[in-house]
């Protein structure tokens, strides 16, 4: 999501899906058991509606509520980096976001000229209260950054993405993200 003028988008893909992987791989470490000692895993994906994949994580997860849809983890992707959605509704999208507020705001500022970033949300899998889903962010000149994986926390009865994977989303348009 880097902007042209800033620097060449590809360039810091690599890097920041290095550290999207590592980040993630250590949310999910930390994730909680949800006693089947196994994650579960949906192969929905943006462009295939699986109505089924949510229905079946319901009844193993009682308080989580709903298992997300990779499609309504690609809608709060899609929500954050939309410049025309205020940043009041962004920080209710993101685990803290209250603390990203500044961030979010130049965020918004950076994307009035940088329009057209798409994901594909795919292979999401449920830990508990943390669900994460390979994501592809593709920019609006057709590069995209390999798979990464991202995560969500369910809290207030919603599906939000998490602190770490906002920075991630941040770090694409150069914004320094410093842990809340």
């Amino acid at each position: 999501m880097h902007l042209p003028a800033r620097m060449p988008w590809l360039s810091r893909v690599a890097a920041t899906t290095i550290t999207a992987a590592a980040l993630a791989a250590g949310l999910t470490a930390c994730g909680s058991d949800d006693g089947t000692g196994t994650p579960e895993t949906s192969a929905a994906t943006s462009s295939v509606a699986d109505p089924t994949t949510a229905a079946e994580h319901d009844h193993d997860h009682g308080d989580s509520g709903d298992a997300p849809t990779a499609e309504s983890l690609q809608a709060t992707l899609e929500q954050i980096t939309n410049p025309d959605v205020s940043v009041d509704d962004k920080v209710n999208l993101i685990v803290d976001g209250e603390n990203r507020r500044g961030l979010l705001e130049q965020l918004n500022a950076a994307l009035q000229s940088y329009r057209g970033i798409t994901y594909q949300v795919a292979e999401v899998t449920v830990d508990g209260e943390t669900a994460t889903g390979q994501t592809t962010i593709t920019s609006p000149t057709g590069q995209s950054a390999p798979p990464m994986p991202m995560t969500w926390q369910h809290e207030d009865d919603i599906w939000k993405l998490s602190d770490a994977a906002a920075c991630v989303l941040l770090s694409f348009a150069q914004i320094p993200c410093a842990p809340a």
